[in-house]
This record gives C-alpha cells, structure tokens and sequence, in this order.
C-alpha cells in the first residue's frame, strides 16, 4: 500500500513538473517580449518624467487587475469551478461559468467608470509627490483614465484562464501575454505619431493588449463547451461562494502587489527617476518569477483544489512542500545571481538611450535588494495558493494587513538613507514576514509539514548557489567585462559568465547529490498527448 502511495505520490510530481515545464517555456517566451516591451519603454522614455508618470498609471492598472483581475479572482474562481465541476452537471456547469463571466464583465465595468471618475483622486493617493508637478500630475491622471478598461479586459481573460487551467490546459492561457507584450512594442514605436507625448501612444498598446489577451482564449474555452449566450445572476449559490472568497482574498492573495503599490508611492517622495528605476528592477524580478515561480503557482492550484475537494490533506501538504523544493532549486540561485550580478545586468538589459550609467547603478541599487526577498516572494504565492484551495481567505488577509503596516514602516525607516534600495530591502523583509506567518497558520490547519526534509535540501542548493556565484564572478573577470565597452561585447561576456555559473551549479548540485535535480530530466521530457491537446 505505501509503495502505490508512493508510486501516485511520485507520479503526481512528474505530472506537476512537465506542466510546470510547459508553462515555464511558455511564460519565458512571454517575459522575453516582456523584456524587449520594457527596454523599448527604456528607449522611448528613459528614466525620468514620462517613465514616473506612465509607471505610476500603469501600476494603477495593474494594481487593479492582479487584485481584481489575476490575482485574487482566478485564485478564488478556480476551487470553486473544480468544486462545482465535480458536484454537477455539465450543463449546470457552463450555466455558471457563463452567467459568471458576464456578472463580472459588469462589475469591472463599474469600477473602471470609478476608476475614469476619480483619477485625480487616486493619483493624489498613489504618487503625492507628483502633487507639486502640475504637467506629470496632470499627465498621469491621463494615462490612469486611459489605460483603466485594461481592468474589465484582462479580468474577464482571467476567467478563461482559470477555466483553461481547470481542464490542465496551460500552454494558450501562458503564451497569451505574448500578445500583450508585442502590443505594446508596437505602439511605443509608433507612438510618435499618436501623440507629442509618447507615453500616451503607448497606454493605448496597453489596451490593445488587453483585448489580445481576451480574444485569444474565447476559441478554446468554446471547444471545452463554453457558449457566451449573455447571462447575469448575483444569486447564483457558486457565484455567491466566489464571491465569499474574492472580498478578502483581494487582501489575501493581493499583498505582494500591494508591497509594490506602496513602493511607488514612497519613491515618489524620492528623488526624479526614483519610479521608474524600482520599476526596471521589478520587471527583472518578474522575468526570474516568471519562468517557473509562477508557473508552478499556476499548475499546483488546480491540484491543491482538487486534494480540498476529495480531503486528501496529505496530498495536499506533500504537493505543497515539492512545490516549495522544486521552486529553491531554481529560486535560490537565482537570487544569488541577481544579488552579485545586478549592476551587469541592469546594464545589458536597459541603458541605451535614455537610460543612463546612472540609471543603471541606481536600479542595481533596488534589484540587489528584491532580490533578497526572492524566495519568501515565491514562497508566499504558493501557500496562499494552497489557502485558496482549502477556500481560506480569512488568514491571508490578517496577515497581509501585518505585513502591509510592517512594508510601510519599513519604507519610511529605509528609504532615507538607502533611497530606492531602502524600498525593495523593505519589500523583502515584509514578504518573509508574511511567509512565516502564513506557514505557521497553515500547519495548524493542515498539519506539519516536513521541514527537516525542505532544510536539507535548501543547504545543498545553497552551497551550490555560492558555487555558482563565485563561478560567475570569476567569469565575468576572466571575459574583461567592462561597462565602456560596446554592448555586444558586454552582453557577450554577462551570458557567458551566467552560462558558466549555471553550469557551475549543475555540477555542485550533482556532486551533492541534490534530489532536485532531477527536475530537469522531467522538465526535458517531451509530454504525451491526451485527446489532442498536451497533458
């Protein structure tokens, strides 16, 4: 009986890992356009009054959508459809999930209304500095009522997401930021013809890309049987269940984006450029999230539901904690990487044009510092996913208020004399705060986890993490990096020095004999095929 336990057990990771891959090779592809989309916005509006001001605008957007949108709402969507897909119908099934997508269509609509009505207001709120500069007040207020039906956009593409991954469909779901991304390229190139201000050409790609990600999903939920016969109900039970998770769990789930949001708000107490620099280093942070933090995020929650459904909690737990080993072995190092390399980094990526050498050390700066908190950030995605799935919200939600009041307090300490890196250095902090508590509570949820088993494992990668840093600072002597040399020859010598340094930790992990590694033989696995679509 414990070998088939075991058997299953194992099974389940392989099948956790290959989606993982999926969605990680997806999700690559789409955080390089990403980085491409943002070292356009580099070029095209550098790091100074334009950058702050769309940051501010589009963080506003995204503010919105990952709490409304991604965040809080697929998180809560999810156990609820694979609850009612196990208890009903078919038919009850796609009556639901339609009469759903047009309720919240309605309701985005509403708060983007809001959102277009008190902009002003809420760019007062978001960026008081900006007060005392009438043109970059006034040109964010713009770009925040222009770029605010992103909002119903992209939480209705959500929908379609969670219906997608609900199915183990991922890959059209991974690859549609994609389309968001190549929209935005295309409009900050031409958005000199749009406008004077190019920033405002630019917030319309953003809706473009909205509605590409929306658009792309509806033909494939149509094959799994979903119609868009138009419906409303807010008395619908499953509906009413969703909402019970969605009020809280927009705090629950929403914490680390509210650690962002507030972020930008300190820093725009700051000196100029300060916006936008904590901005770049963000989106190297979610280049590294992005490639198989949150694709394991993504793939663990419909499991997670499904253990919460059937009441497997030690199912439940043992996914969790491979989860959490799985994401160290690439966490880990990673955060080792960016921490050494940061000031490298920044410059192949960004500075040309109008971003500059001082750009370059400054979001250095704020990478190095997020970079600390790369693995608590990791860890929070994935046990909140498993509150969501056990239809918790109530937890997350003290906590996040906890780690909320420590983030702010932490910005206002920090931010004086470390400036933009005093602010990320408080994110992370605030983030493994919020880590410890989640866990602790979880445990008495569900029962211990095995920690013993997770700190063996996360000593090994971390004595192969300073492996491969060593490995790549030497490599990056040995290649003569040097910040006045052209940028093929630097880019060159960066990606040589991180291959080496991979390498490096490929080998110290196998003469440690780390179990993890084993992930990559899984991860190289081309997947079977089920019914015409990949498992």
């Amino acid at each position: 009986m414990k070998d088939d336990v075991g058997k299953r057990a194992m099974e389940n990771e392989h099948k956790l890992i290959r989606s993982a891959g999926i969605v990680g090779l997806a999700t690559s592809l789409s955080r390089i356009f990403g980085y491409f989309r943002d070292a356009t916005l580099a070029l095209v509006l550098g790091a100074g009054f334009s950058m702050d001001a769309f940051t501010i605008a589009f963080r506003v957007a995204n503010l919105f959508r990952r709490l409304v949108g991604e965040g809080a709402m697929s998180s809560a969507f999810v156990p609820v459809f694979v609850a009612y897909r196990k208890e009903q119908s078919t038919e009850a099934l796609w009556e639901f999930t339609r009469k759903f997508f047009y309720t919240l269509a309605m309701a985005a609509g509403t708060i983007v209304v809001l959102e277009v009505i008190f902009a002003p207001l809420i760019v007062h709120v978001v960026a008081p500095g900006f007060t005392s500069g009438g043109n970059k007040f006034q040109l964010t207020v713009l770009l925040t009522r222009l770029m605010a039906p992103y909002l119903a956009l992209i939480a209705l593409a959500a929908v379609l997401m969670g219906v997608l991954n609900s199915f183990g469909h991922f890959l059209v779901p991974a690859l549609s930021p994609v389309l968001f991304n190549i929209a935005v390229i295309g409009a900050a190139f031409l958005a000199g013809y749009v406008s004077d201000e190019p920033a405002v050409g630019i917030a319309c790609g953003v809706l473009i890309g909205g509605g590409l990600q929306l658009v792309s999903q509806i033909p494939f939920v149509r094959r799994k049987g979903m119609n868009f016969r138009p419906g409303f109900s807010i008395r619908h039970p499953a509906i009413r269940r969703f909402a019970a998770l969605l009020g809280p769990g927009i705090f629950g789930v929403g914490v680390i984006q509210m650690n962002v949001f507030i972020d930008s708000l300190m820093a725009s107490l700051l000196r100029e450029g300060s916006v936008s620099q904590l901005y770049y280093a963000d989106r190297v942070m979610e280049l590294v999230l992005g490639v198989f933090v949150i694709s394991m995020a993504t793939v663990i929650l419909p499991d997670l539901a499904q253990c919460a459904a059937e009441r497997d909690t030690e199912r439940l737990k043992s996914t969790l904690l491979f989860s959490f080993r799985a994401t160290a072995f690439v966490a880990i190092p990673a955060t080792v990487g960016l921490f050494l390399l940061a000031e490298p980094i920044i410059g192949v990526l960004f500075e040309r044009g109008r971003f500059g050498p001082v750009d370059t050390e400054r979001t250095a700066m704020a990478l190095m510092f997020y970079a600390l908190g790369l693995c608590f950030i990791s860890g929070v995605r994935l046990i909140v996913s498993a509150f969501y799935a056990i239809q918790d919200t109530k937890t997350p939600v003290r906590i996040a208020f906890v780690a909320l009041g420590v983030n702010v307090i932490l910005n206002w300490i920090l931010m004086h004399p470390l400036k933009q890196g005093g602010i990320a250095l408080a994110t992370s902090l605030a983030s493994l705060l919020s880590f410890i508590q989640l866990a602790q509570v979880f445990q008495k949820k569900v029962g211990p986890l095995d920690w013993r088993a997770l700190g063996k494992s996360v000593t090994k990668i971390l004595i192969a993490s300073v492996a491969m840093g060593c490995f790549s600072l030497l490599g990056l002597h040995w290649c003569q990096f040097n910040v006045s040399a052209p940028i093929g020859w630097k880019t060159l010598a960066l990606f040589s020095a991180i291959a080496g340094g991979v390498f490096a930790y490929l080998v110290a992990s196998m003469l440690l004999k780390v179990e993890e590694l084993a992930i990559l033989g899984h991860l190289v696995v081309v997947p079977r095929k089920r019914d015409g679509r990949i498992a």
